[in-house]
């Protein structure tokens, strides 16, 4: 199975999110916010197979850590899919641009949507 990295700052959110992703037989790395999960990328040896990343943190926000991933070439082919509390245009067309495979708002997607989505960018 896939090595997922789920990076929100809402405990609730990371915390279920993960725990779906290990009920689904998949290995998981969780970061409560974008300068956590830059260092867990910078230390860890294993490159995760897919990132869930929330799109609004607190300091280091989502989009930017989109952008350094992005920009490093050892990260660039890990498949980044942006998540959402709301549907904020700007926010969704940047992490487009920025190279994010998919966006998905939080409170519009159901768990068939989201192992379909890991399935997707992880087979």
């Amino acid at each position: 199975m896939a090595r997922v990295m789920v990076v929100d700052d809402t405990d609730v959110h990371r915390d279920a999110l993960a725990g779906l992703l290990r009920r689904q037989g998949h290995e998981t790395v969780t970061a409560g916010g974008a300068d956590e999960a830059l260092h867990r990328l910078r230390h860890e040896n294993e490159a995760p197979d897919l990132i869930l990343l929330d799109v609004n943190m607190p300091g280091l926000g989502g989009l930017d850590l989109l952008e350094m991933i992005q920009n490093e070439p050892a990260w660039r082919t890990v498949p980044v899919v942006m998540l959402t509390g709301y549907s904020d245009t700007h926010s969704l067309n940047r992490a487009a641009q920025l190279g994010a495979r998919r966006c998905m708002v939080k409170a519009a997607f159901s768990v068939a949507e989201m192992m379909s989505c890991v399935r997707e960018y992880t087979d």
